[in-house]
């Protein structure tokens, strides 16, 4: 089972966002930020790979993550602008958790 779900179109819109910012290393880790209202929220950074991390190479793109996030969010899906409904590039979990203004004691408006 792919970790990492990326059509083509995501990987070239995501690598030539690290061009575009020169970013020449590519190996990126995906971390888990927190939790809000709309459950899990995650980020990128370039890291090199850890004892306890899974991998997974895209063509040029070596994506890193702990395992245990792997285990609990089933890996991710990285979307293109166009997959994302007009929104940017997104990082979403497979496993998706619930989330909403009740996870949060209603103080999303």
């Amino acid at each position: 089972m792919d970790k990492i779900i990326i059509s083509e179109e995501a990987y070239n819109e995501f690598k030539s966002f690290l061009d575009e910012n020169e970013v020449d290393n590519y190996s990126i880790r995906i971390n888990l930020a927190g939790f809000g209202c709309s459950g899990p929220a995650f980020n990128i950074s370039v890291d090199d790979v850890k004892e306890g991390d899974l991998t997974q190479k895209v063509n040029d793109i070596t994506f890193v993550v702990e395992e245990k996030l792997v285990d609990e969010f089933g890996g991710f899906k990285l979307l293109s602008t166009e997959e994302n409904e007009g929104r940017g590039l997104s990082l979403k979990p497979v496993i998706e958790s619930e989330g909403g203004c009740g996870s949060c004691g209603g103080g999303c408006h």
